[in-house]
């Protein structure tokens, strides 16, 4: 787990912990400060130590985690208890950092979800939320792929709304999931993680091709394509059309060069360790 970082996981009541902001070194910038609001699935990513560094790189987390919270009304039982409510988590706090990013839906009622989200969005927005990243559901069972619709519905009325695509992310890897299809073991978590991580950074700092590649025939190169943003390290391939002869890109952006022939153009891209990409067109003539 990274030095100095905020990890506070919610079981039962609001009270149960208090996350605070890590103090930057002087000089330094501050990260960027990220809400989580989860549910049990969400303790994917909070109770394993990989999936917890992999959110957390270079981003000050919270974790509002808890088993068994709704977005509205009232959730349901855990251990003799009921947690608070993404309403009552917001009210409670008062602020929000500018990105929050919310895992819930599996406890709720299909017949009031989609006003449970009208509700919540409301209210983070006008606790100071910026953005709102929520992850569709795993719809392996009915009324999930119901709240996804309904999830995709409020995109359309919430421009400040996102939804990240777990239910897609998640198609053709059962060896993520517990019996039930839907809570996470460690190799879920980290998946979900990286997912979360890397549409935090397409917002803070998105991943993007630096060096442009712009080759002369007959020239000899010895270069190390640059990208920037998005989560370190890289790795570099073809991804589209046929670069020229002569022409060789190492995994690590080192390209080694002396192309010849006829004038061609071709797309480079770039995969941080999310598995978020940037492509870049290269042309040699």
């Amino acid at each position: 787990m990274r030095a100095g970082a905020a990890v506070c996981v919610l079981l039962a009541t609001i009270g149960a912990c208090t996350a605070r902001a890590p103090q930057p070194a002087a000089g330094a910038s501050p990260e960027p400060g990220v809400l989580i609001i989860g549910d049990s699935v969400a303790t994917g990513m909070s109770w394993h130590d990989d999936a917890i560094a992999a959110m957390q790189k270079n981003l000050a987390v919270y974790w509002q985690v808890a088993i068994c919270r709704t977005v509205t009304g009232v959730s349901c039982p855990f251990d003799g208890q009921r947690p608070p409510t993404l309403l009552d988590l917001v009210a409670a706090l008062g602020r929000v950092p500018p990105i929050v990013v919310v895992e819930l839906g599996y406890n709720d009622d299909a017949s009031t979800f989609a006003l449970g989200v009208d509700e919540a969005m409301r209210a983070l927005v006008a606790a100071g939320a910026k953005h709102v990243l929520w992850l569709t559901l795993h719809a392996v069972r009915e009324p999930y792929p119901e709240l996804n619709a309904a999830l995709r519905q409020a995109t359309t009325k919430w421009h400040r709304l996102e939804l990240v695509d777990w239910d897609a992310a998640a198609q053709g890897h059962p060896e993520w999931f517990q019996t039930d299809g839907i809570h996470l073991l460690d190799a879920g978590g980290l998946a979900m993680a990286h997912l979360v991580h890397a549409a935090v950074m397409g917002i803070v700092d998105p991943l993007r091709v630096v060096t442009p590649l712009r080759l002369r025939d007959g020239r000899a190169y010895e270069l190390r394509l640059r990208a920037a943003g998005g989560t370190p390290p890289y790795r570099w391939a073809v991804l589209r059309g046929r670069p020229p002869h002569g022409f060789h890109l190492h995994a690590d952006g080192e390209v080694l060069a002396r192309p010849h022939g006829p004038p061609t153009a071709f797309t480079l891209v770039v995969t941080d360790a999310d598995g978020a990409t940037a492509d870049a067109r290269a042309v040699a003539r």
